[in-house]
């Protein structure tokens, strides 16, 4: 429960960007996990390109700890979480793509500090609050999923 709350304070902290246009597609409480559902009204697009900061700050704290596999994993993910957020605001505001990443890249930064924080102070344990947020980053990008085709 306390990780929970954790999760929940983070990922409130970290989704204070500008304001949802109405375009965006938002979490919604139907698609929301038990993980997610502090984050039911914000946009897919900010919380995954949050979610890509977070695993490439995980990226860096990987290689910097000598665990080669798991930082390839995280640059991955983050790779994947990032062509995402930029594909859901191209579809969300009718934008091309470097404006998209453009409006993305503020988001990636807020994540990675974040995320940088929590590393240092905490590591990458089982449980730890980066690891409760890696996994609700997951479940945030397998809800954005589902809309890829609206």
């Amino acid at each position: 429960m306390r990780i929970r709350i954790a999760v929940a304070v983070l990922f409130a902290g970290l989704a204070v960007g500008g304001p949802a246009l109405a375009e965006d597609l938002l979490l919604s409480k139907r698609d929301a996990t038990v993980l997610i559902e502090s984050n039911v009204g914000k946009p897919y697009w900010q919380m995954e390109a949050q979610c890509a900061g977070m695993l490439g700050a995980a990226y860096a704290y990987n290689n910097d700890h000598h665990r080669a596999a798991e930082a390839d994993r995280s640059r991955e993910a983050g790779i994947v979480m990032l062509n995402e957020a930029v594909a859901r605001l191209q579809v969300d505001r009718g934008i091309d793509q470097p404006a998209a990443l453009n409006l993305a890249a503020v988001e990636v930064e807020t994540g990675r500090a974040a995320s940088k924080e929590v590393l240092e102070r905490q590591g990458s344990g089982p449980m730890t609050a980066f690891n409760m947020m890696r996994s609700a980053c997951f479940d945030i990008s397998a809800a954005q999923r589902r809309h890829m085709t609206r």
